[in-house]
């Protein structure tokens, strides 16, 4: 081979080789597949992030027992849309007791596993039902709770405290304040009184006979005298709740179911608190009992029986220290140990204490325990003095044992009455008979 066809076999060689080597440079081929592969695996992620979201409201339902009344209900259900427009996928189901059947309801809920999650109760039953460990603790629990408790008046607060713990938190609440006759104290030319013995001068005077008494008792169950007992002083245990000796017969106890003893025997307190006669509402409305003690609720009653009646208050007089005081109803919040929607029971709960559903509670005339409300412009007007009342006003003593210390009181109270024994002896079997349940 010559020399010239050498070379071009040889150029011929190289010319290929260099198309092999450009063509392996230039060959990210499987880049699209590569890119396709990227995408695949975004798309699997985004799908796992979105069954991760939907995983995180799956629709929860807490049950809420009550007893609430008719327009109280209907707003119930008006406060629910509140809260679950808020908290998506919780919703609240409500069931209505009358209250005659609802501790009853509880109980058997507890015994077959059918509790609630959450209930509106009675504020004496709290620490009977945190007795028996069916009730969450609430405090160290709950966000936010020493901000609640701090906001809500101290009487309807303490209702709720048993064994060093909180169990509930107060729902809302009432109290006791004076009720008086403008027409027949303007007829007799009296001033409303503002001490207790004032108000002890007042009954008599106010008192002509059996046409006209001076004051009524509902009863004489502890809720009736127990605005006057505590104003007086009185306490049926002490501090610690672990003796009732030397406080349900303590002098000052004594000293206020003495008084009220003295104006029964003179005349002064109709007969109608040991059973019968006129009721305590009908008698003051028509003047036939110048001054009843009474909560925020006769307010409806009157407009409803007696539209031209227009009611008066005052605070409870004061005793021989100068202070007001009276005694605290209402109903508390609680949750059960046995839910199993802790974190959205907890959460209703904070709602229901906030001042949006207090305040729409209000509008049908629940009273709100939030104290800042207090002289409230959205507040109905005679609320002001019941809740000024309330910053003094005492629960009755927060123990599984209450129902039977009342029933204590109350038969030494009858046994006053009609003279079977002194207040200081009828006293002195009660503290004895407390004592007796406080070391059971």
């Amino acid at each position: 081979m010559s020399n010239r066809k050498k070379i071009l076999s040889l150029l011929s060689v190289i010319f290929v080789l260099a198309l092999l080597v450009s063509a392996c440079a230039t060959a990210p081929v499987a880049e699209p597949k590569q890119e396709e592969v990227v995408v695949e695996e975004a798309e699997e992620v985004t799908e796992a992030e979105t069954e991760e979201e939907v995983a995180e409201v799956v629709p929860v339902e807490i049950t809420y027992w009550h007893t609430m009344s008719d327009p109280e209900t209907e707003q119930l259900d008006q406060l629910i849309a509140v809260f679950e427009a808020a908290n998506p996928g919780v919703t609240v189901a409500p069931t209505r007791f009358a209250y005659s059947d609802f501790k009853a309801a509880i109980l058997t809920g507890l015994a077959g596993g059918a509790a609630p999650d959450t209930a509106r109760m009675d504020i004496a039953w709290v620490p009977e039902f945190a007795d028996q460990g069916a009730l969450k603790q609430l405090d160290g629990v709950l966000d936010g709770f020493d901000d609640i408790a701090a906001a809500v008046f101290p009487g309807p607060l303490s209702t709720n405290y048993w064994n060093g713990a909180y169990y509930g938190l107060p729902q809302n609440t009432n109290t006791q304040i004076l009720l008086w006759h403008k027409e027949t104290f303007d007829a007799a030319g009296l001033a409303v009184p503002t001490t207790m013995d004032e108000f002890a001068a007042a009954a008599c005077a106010l008192t002509e006979g059996e046409t006209q008494y001076g004051y009524a008792l509902g009863g004489s169950y502890f809720w009736a005298p127990a605005p006057v007992f505590y104003a007086m002083g009185g306490k049926v245990v002490d501090e610690m709740i672990t003796t009732a000796e030397g406080y349900t017969n303590g002098p000052e106890s004594v000293a206020a179911f003495a008084m009220l003893t003295d104006l029964f025997n003179e005349g002064c307190i109709s007969p109608n608190l040991l059973g019968g006669g006129v009721g305590t509402a009908d008698g003051h409305a028509t003047g036939f009992y110048s001054m009843i003690i009474d909560g925020p609720w006769m307010v409806d009653i009157y407009a409803g029986n007696y539209p031209d009646f227009e009611t008066s208050f005052a605070l409870i007089p004061t005793g021989a220290d100068g202070t007001t005081s009276s005694v605290v109803g209402g109903e508390d919040v609680v949750v059960f140990e046995t839910t199993e929607n802790t974190e959205q029971a907890l959460a209703w709960v904070s709602f229901l204490m906030g001042e949006e559903a207090q305040k729409m509670m209000a509008e049908v005339g629940v009273m709100p325990t939030l104290a800042a409300l207090t002289g409230d412009p959205s507040m109905p007007a005679h609320f002001e003095i019941f809740m000024e009342q309330l910053e003094t006003a005492q629960a009755r003593v927060p123990h599984p044992k209450w129902g039977e210390m009342d029933g204590a009181i109350n038969n030494a109270f009858q046994r006053m009455l009609r003279g079977d024994q002194t207040v200081q002896e009828a006293l002195d079997q009660a503290a004895l008979e407390i004592d007796t349940l406080l070391a059971e």
